[in-house]
């Protein structure tokens, strides 16, 4: 899938809108940046300097969704991983 990296209050995160052909409308939908994919980011800024502005001139990606199983409160924790980067 594609869609777009930012990051929020509570971390960074990919949003994307899909077509659902059987109610023929756009779906948005955001999921939280896999933990491998953060820590990348965090040793990026170590190397680069303000890798945040470096992200937000080419937020656009490629990604999966991985399911992580259950989170403390049952709820099914769903990662986006950022594939070719």
């Amino acid at each position: 899938m594609k869609g777009t990296l930012h990051k929020t209050d509570s971390g960074w995160q990919i949003s994307h809108a899909t077509y659902d052909m059987t109610v023929k409308r756009w779906t948005a939908g955001k999921y939280p940046l896999h933990p491998d994919d953060v820590k990348q980011i965090n040793a990026d800024a170590q190397v680069f300097d303000n890798i945040e502005a470096r992200i937000a001139a080419y937020p656009k990606v490629e990604f999966e969704t991985v399911n992580m199983g259950f989170g403390p409160d049952d709820n099914v924790l769903i990662y986006a991983k950022l594939l070719n980067h």
